[in-house]
């Protein structure tokens, strides 16, 4: 089977106003529903500490650590269910059996930034950066869409293919899509005051979006909510609840680690906001070219040698720079055809820091007001190396400071 699926597949969504309410309901719901167990697990008596006689250990991954409650058992167990309805359609609210919760490297702005896609190219763009494992999707309804005034914030119902099986049963397990409420934002912890960046995902039953049975994919269902927060400088703490029934004939043994490694998913979205702060650095140029002689290392200033690569010129600044001040970077782009192309290029340290170092949600908030939002994402010539003049527009501060 060859993905993307023919794009009328699916009809576009038009839902009733009153629908569209219920369904902002029923994401802020969830999104109250999980600030409230986190303040009862941030709060004494349990005080982040997780409670090893209820929570079984299943999977850990960098900072992140994923639980099985063992009081549900089976988190897919039909018997945790309640069946909703928002007009013709309907959802189920299931316990979430499966909790992930730990540390990220990076700032809350860029990894909402690196989750939120208000559309299918930037979500090839996401989930190449992420790894997400989604084959094909479309977005079915916008329900809310972002704003620069608040450029990470939208809600949507969604359709996706994901190849989550194992590499060994791939030939055995057939796909599986899901058809679901998505939202993310950022709101504000009324205890507190601090920031929170959330991400819902809740699978709904709409009678239009059929089954793929001629496909060869099973429908199944899922129910995330993240919850992220800035612990520190540099340091994003995150707390996460959900369950994948994959459906068909899967094992639990196959369904909970699948469960767990969608929550471990998460831990690519700063990466993926400082990628898409990367390409937008690429596109925009908004560096200086310094006046360096040849054969000196616009970074450190010292000789270059001239058995040197001549890839070691930076993308954006158009700079020479040393093998030891020159990094690579897989990037991923648009082609003419809504493709995803990936390309390796040269930057100098002193670029990327400057793309690391830029807000996430100004980024976001200067890409909504462009007028092609897609612009930072195109494949150009200018993706391959070729000089390009810098951008006319005003320097970021972290700009300036590297770049006076």
């Amino acid at each position: 089977m060859k993905f993307p699926l023919p794009a009328d597949t699916f009809p576009t969504l038009s839902l009733p106003l009153d629908d569209q309410d219920a369904l902002k309901n029923l994401a802020q719901a969830f999104v109250d529903d999980a600030m409230v167990e986190y303040q009862t697990f941030r709060n004494p008596p349990l005080n982040g500490v997780i409670d090893d006689t209820r929570w079984k250990l299943i999977k850990k991954r960098d900072g992140l650590t994923s639980y099985l409650d063992r009081e549900l058992g089976d988190p897919t167990a039909t018997r945790n269910s309640v069946r909703e309805s928002v007009g013709s359609m309907s959802f189920s609210r299931k316990l979430h059996g499966v909790l992930t919760f730990g540390t990220i490297d990076g700032s809350l702005h860029d990894q909402m930034y690196g989750m939120h896609h208000c559309s299918m190219e930037l979500m090839r763009i996401k989930s190449a950066y992420m790894n997400d494992k989604i084959a094909d999707g479309k977005i079915l309804c916008e329900i809310c869409n972002a704003t620069p005034e608040h450029p990470v914030d939208g809600l949507y119902i969604k359709w996706s293919v994901s190849d989550f099986a194992p590499v060994l049963l791939r030939r055995v397990v057939r796909p599986r899509d899901f058809v679901f409420l998505d939202g993310t934002g950022i709101i504000e912890d009324e205890a507190t005051g601090e920031k929170i960046g959330y991400s819902v995902m809740h699978s709904l039953q709409i009678p239009d979006i059929r089954e793929l049975t001629e496909y060869q994919i099973v429908r199944a269902t899922l129910s995330i909510c993240a919850l992220f927060r800035q612990k520190s400088p540099g340091v994003v703490e995150v707390y996460m609840k959900g369950f994948v029934d994959s459906m068909g004939d899967i094992h639990t043994s196959v369904a909970i680690p699948a469960t767990a490694e969608a929550l471990m998913s998460y831990r690519k979205g700063v990466y993926c906001g400082q990628m898409k702060k990367l390409n937008w650095l690429l596109k925009t140029k908004k560096t200086v070219m310094l006046d360096r002689p040849n054969g000196i290392c616009s970074v450190c200033q010292k000789t270059v040698k001239k058995s040197s690569s001549p890839d070691h010129l930076c993308q954006v600044c158009m700079n020479q720079v040393c093998s030891a001040c020159s990094v690579v970077q897989k990037l991923a782009f648009l082609s003419t055809t809504r493709r995803i192309v990936r390309r390796n290029l040269s930057f100098c340290t002193r670029c990327m820091r400057v793309a690391v170092l830029a807000d996430g949600l100004e980024v976001a908030s200067e890409e909504l007001r462009r007028l092609n939002p897609l612009e930072y994402f195109e494949i150009s010539s200018n993706d391959s190396g070729t000089p390009a003049s810098p951008s006319n527009s005003t320097l970021p501060d972290i700009v300036q400071e590297f770049f006076g």
